[in-house]
């Protein structure tokens, strides 16, 4: 999660997020945009990322 939202920082995004225990809950729309943007997208790719060398 702190790497998520370290980048989250760097992009200048913000997804609602919430974190219990083990699990993290990300909602990733844009409300600008009427939905998911380019950017979310962009930080969806990212976060699977960290998710993927997390599991390994």
């Amino acid at each position: 999660m702190t790497q998520c939202a370290l980048m989250a920082e760097k992009m200048d995004h913000h997804p609602d997020w919430s974190n219990s225990y083990n699990k993290v809950h990300v909602s990733l729309t844009t409300h600008d945009a009427g939905g998911v943007s380019q950017l979310d997208v962009d930080f969806a790719r990212f976060a699977d990322q960290v998710y993927d060398t997390l599991k390994r």
